[in-house]
């Protein structure tokens, strides 16, 4: 890495490079907010899939948007062909790539941007001019802090805090019953790391409303069935909210709840910027530990397992198994129930 500060010219254009899910989008927040806060006349321009790109518009501290077509992180031949002239005239003078793509670095270095930088890792680095070393899966260093550490280039203070500002007026409006928390339970996962028995979330709604809360059942189209097998063998009392997979429709939702509970996702963390309190349910491991993945909001909880971490889930190999089931329904409840802010109490 070179370890001379970057001087940036006071009207900088900043290309910031996030291809790749919903969470680590949202746990890429801080890195606009602090460039924005360091370089307050700087134009920051967003570099992202078209699927997360409503997650950047409109934001005080992103100027602009590029979004492409994908289903992974990687840019399409088609589209990097349409990107690069668009990248090159735009004349940006510093590129910060926050996940190590081969792609996305081949953008920045064939469109001339001459401060490109990014993590030591990788055949991508190779197209990096500033490199910082950081072995990610390697450590339990939190992954917003990661994505901060890499503009300590520009000398650029950290400002560890993720905001989502929902619709105003919410683009769905729920219903609330005066005295009655609403509590939101995602049980579906994007797949990233092991969740939460769906059983266990039939009970923990089951709990919920036995203990006077009011439960909106979460999940996208893809996730319908499960959603509303949830609400079924709950006993029917839980309303649902099936995504339409514009995600500020989800944050109008999100920021509506009392509290949400899901495992490691997207709307978790989407939830945690919007300021609602969330209970996270994390499984060992390692690579997926809430230490290097969990909600960054200072009234989020984190549950996980009590056992040591594992490299990966060997399923019924491993003497612990299931440990997921270690965290029990009382414990999510009770978390939940906490952070109401209302005297309910389970009804026994």
């Amino acid at each position: 890495m070179n370890s001379k500060t970057i001087t940036l010219p006071e009207r900088a254009r900043i290309l910031v490079a996030r291809t790749d899910r919903i969470g680590d989008i949202v746990l890429s927040l801080p890195v606009f907010t602090s460039l924005k806060s360091a370089f307050p006349r700087a134009s920051i321009c967003a570099l992202t899939r078209s699927q997360t790109a409503e997650l950047l518009e409109g934001r005080p501290d992103v100027d602009d948007v590029i979004s492409f077509d994908s289903d992974t992180s990687r840019i399409p031949l088609h589209e990097f062909k349409r990107l690069l002239p668009e990248i090159r005239k735009r004349k940006f003078d510093a590129a910060v790539i926050l996940f190590s793509n081969f792609s996305v670095a081949a953008l920045t270095a064939l469109a001339g941007i001459p401060v490109r930088v990014g993590p030591a890792t990788k055949i991508a680095q190779a197209m990096l001019t500033h490199r910082v070393r950081q072995r990610r899966s390697k450590t339990l260093r939190h992954e917003t802090d990661h994505n901060l550490d890499l503009l300590s280039v520009f000398g650029a203070p950290p400002v560890r805090v993720a905001f989502l500002t929902p619709p105003n007026p919410p683009a769905i409006k729920l219903t609330r019953v005066e005295g009655r928390p609403l509590v939101g339970v995602h049980p579906g996962s994007g797949g990233s790391a092991r969740n939460w028995p769906e059983e266990r979330y039939v009970e923990l709604v089951r709990e919920l409303t036995g203990s006077g809360c009011d439960v909106v059942v979460t999940g996208s189209f893809a996730e319908k069935e499960l959603v509303e097998r949830v609400i079924r063998s709950s006993g029917g009392l839980a309303s649902k909210h099936i995504g339409s997979g514009k995600l500020m429709e989800l944050a109008s939702v999100l920021s509506q709840l009392d509290v949400f509970v899901a495992g490691s996702t997207g709307p978790l963390h989407m939830a945690s910027a919007l300021g609602t309190p969330v209970v996270g349910i994390y499984c060992p491991i390692f690579v997926c530990l809430p230490q290097r993945w969990g909600p960054i909001g200072s009234k989020d909880t984190a549950l996980v397992p009590n056992v040591a971490a594992c490299a990966r889930c060997v399923m019924e190999k491993c003497p612990h198994f299931d440990c997921m089931n270690m965290i029990s329904v009382g414990l999510v409840r009770d978390s939940v129930l906490g952070k109401t802010g209302s005297a309910v109490e389970l009804l026994r």
